[in-house]
């Protein structure tokens, strides 16, 4: 380790002897790569080899999502981050969000019932479930699951929409129909007469869950159809919502789209990015998205080769990259990914903006090998390089990482080797907004 590198450590180490994650000096990143100004925080391994999937947050808890269940971590002064329970319930990818006492789980993967001590099975199977599973976590240490509410082709993932006038919550659901496995009466591609090409809204009232509904949202008609691996269908892999604006801003796997919602039971398309780098026969496929918090930009994310291949080699190709766009215009702004070579499967992945008292634009994001990167919009948008507009990033040696979330203050990083929370070192995030709570697709209030 360079003397440099050893002194960062050291002054940032008593920096962070004052913070709120448990009071935790920083702790040693072997084998890791790093900025000088990101620092790990704490570490909660996996506690088993079952895939780390998406975060939500609530009070003092994170909720980290897996393919075999979930856990939920106690963030409370003192509590160092400690582990109240890992839940096991069978069915990927295990998307989490959460509202109050309520957590919502994504299960993508057929199952043999809709409990949690399922078996995974084939699509074919006569009474299998796949859909959203509901459980009270009033009591986070002891979970109850109180629903599973199946939906056509299962769902991917799942996006929150409170309405809290009416005591109720939507869940917009995207699932596709990719795979063998998943095409079963209700999950068919274009060829097997089918193509999907919806979402699923599921209305839970709060005091009834059990009471859960589920509608269709079809697709714009001249939505493109996508062809992966010989599979034609329409459909999306995620949204992101903008509740005090009305909209949303859906990742539809070979195009993004822009969508009206205040009627949230009902969305209302009106206009789609197209961009000709998103090509399916390179498995190309817009993955995620988010909104700054004014609402003026949509980041839409490029999971170039389906989260498997090496699409960072090159840092100046367009694969695998993030798209700045004006949410109003649809005007594309600016693109980025890590500028420097990455050998591993890497490609920009789960992400968010920074909440900033100063309204600046700072974009959080998982890219898997690539660990952790962290980007100042602003300077992206007004020309500079992307090794310029890079404010920090850390990479666990071979490790992926899944999704990484800026939240009141620190980033949440969940992956291959459980949840790593960091702090960043640089003014621009200095002015964080504190959320009471965060389910990092759904945006509820223009900020600052």
């Amino acid at each position: 380790m360079s003397l440099r590198r050893l002194n960062h450590l050291v002054l940032f180490s008593a920096i962070a002897l004052t913070l709120v994650v448990g009071s935790l000096p920083a702790v040693a990143q072997e084998n890791s790569e790093s900025s000088d100004n990101m620092v790990l925080m704490f570490n909660s391994p996996r506690p088993s080899n079952a895939t780390a999937t998406d975060l939500a947050f609530w009070g003092d808890l994170a909720i980290s999502g897996t393919s075999t269940g979930f856990r939920i971590l106690d963030f409370a002064q003192g509590q160092r981050g400690k582990q109240l329970v890992h839940f096991l319930c069978n069915g990927s990818q295990g998307d989490v969000s959460v509202y109050g006492n309520l957590l919502f789980r994504s299960v993508d993967s057929p199952q043999s019932s809709p409990d949690c001590n399922s078996t995974n099975v084939t699509a074919s199977t006569p009474g299998m479930f796949e859909g959203i599973q509901i459980f009270d976590i009033s009591d986070p240490a002891n979970p109850v699951h109180v629903n599973s509410v199946p939906t056509d082709c299962g769902s991917h993932t799942n996006t929150l929409v409170p309405d809290p006038a009416n005591n109720r919550v939507f869940l917009y659901v995207s699932s596709y129909p990719l795979g063998g496995s998943a095409l079963g009466p209700n999950c068919q591609d274009i060829a097997g007469g089918g193509g999907h090409g919806k979402v699923s809204i599921v209305e839970v009232p709060l005091n009834n869950p059990a009471a859960a509904t589920v509608s269709p949202y079809f697709l714009d008609e001249d939505t493109e159809v996508g062809d992966y691996f010989g599979f034609q269908f329409t459909a999306c892999h995620d949204i992101s919502v903008f509740v005090e604006l009305d909209l949303a801003a859906a990742a539809c796997l070979t195009e993004g789209q822009i969508w009206d919602i205040s009627n949230p039971a009902a969305p209302q398309f009106l206009r789609r990015y197209d961009n000709p780098n998103i090509n399916p026969a390179n498995v190309d496929l817009f993955h995620s998205s988010s909104f700054s918090w004014d609402g003026s930009i949509v980041a839409f994310g490029d999971e170039s080769g389906g989260g498997g291949a090496a699409r960072c080699v090159d840092p100046n190709d367009n694969q695998g990259r993030v798209w700045f766009i004006d949410t109003a215009t649809g005007m594309e702004l600016a693109s980025y990914k890590p500028p420097r070579s990455i050998p591993g499967t890497c490609t920009m992945h789960n992400f968010n903006f920074v909440p900033n008292k100063d309204g600046n634009n700072v974009l959080v994001s998982s890219a898997y090998t690539g660990g952790t990167t962290v980007v100042d919009v602003d300077a992206l948008i007004a020309g500079a390089s992307e090794a310029d507009a890079e404010i920090g990033w850390a990479a666990p040696a071979g490790i992926n990482s899944w999704s990484s979330y800026w939240h009141n203050g620190f980033i949440y990083a969940n992956g291959a080797r459980g949840l790593d929370v960091y702090k960043l070192f640089d003014d621009r995030v200095r002015r964080d907004i504190k959320l009471p709570h965060s389910n990092p697709q759904t945006q509820e209030n223009v900020l600052p």
